[in-house]
């Protein structure tokens, strides 16, 4: 997570040195924290049998993976974003812990930018790049079309055809195109979408940080 910019706060203005020190080592705690739980993500990924890193990571960290897992928007059947939202969850925390371990408080302001920010890089941000990714695999198959590619593009198609017919109502509507216009305008839109969106967020981070309440 890129770190924001605040104005300057006199250290210890808004609480004692006791609670600032046990604020800063609550924020190193979750560091840690966050540490076990992308190495979990790894861990799940590789899928070692009988791994005991594994097992003790997941005794660790699970039960709190397991509260994000009801939020059915990030879940679909071939990925799990739910882990990101956890992780930007304790990023917010961790954050706010080393704000008013630093400088002895916390305003409105910070709060906002905080969130704006973590939303943007541990939400957002990968799933526009997950698209992305994604697209440009697709518009390579588009080009190099061969018996063995029929597998990886239904695949693809299953997780971007509802974003490829959107972008086709929305540009070409009532009109037929081939499958490769239609994956390079959803590419492009893709991405200007999300550079606007980055100044945008940008943007607003930095305002929320000059507010001073």
């Amino acid at each position: 997570m890129n770190h924001t910019s605040y104005p300057t706060i006199a250290q210890a203005s808004g609480g004692s040195t006791f609670f600032m020190t046990i604020a800063a080592i609550a924020a190193s705690l979750l560091s840690f924290y966050s540490l076990f739980i992308w190495l979990r993500i790894i861990t799940t990924w590789i899928r070692i049998p009988q791994n005991p890193l594994s097992y003790w990571l997941g005794r660790i960290v699970d039960p709190y993976l397991d509260l994000f897992k009801s939020i059915k928007a990030l879940r679909r059947e071939r990925f799990d974003l739910t882990p990101l939202a956890a992780l930007a969850a304790l990023s917010v925390i961790q954050s706010m812990l080393r704000l008013y371990g630093t400088y002895g408080t916390i305003t409105v302001a910070m709060v906002l930018a905080l969130l704006l920010q973590t939303l943007w890089s541990y939400l957002a941000s990968p799933v526009f790049w997950f698209l992305l990714i994604l697209l440009a695999v697709r518009l390579y198959f588009c080009y190099r079309p061969s018996p063995q590619t029929i597998g990886y593009i239904a695949m693809l198609d299953s997780l971007l055809g509802g974003l490829l017919n959107w972008v086709q109502r929305l540009f070409y509507p009532g009109r037929s195109i081939n499958d490769r216009r239609l994956v390079t305008t959803t590419l492009v839109f893709i991405l200007i979408l999300y550079l606007t969106s980055s100044a945008l967020v940008r943007a607003l981070v930095t305002l929320a940080s000059r507010i001073g309440f």
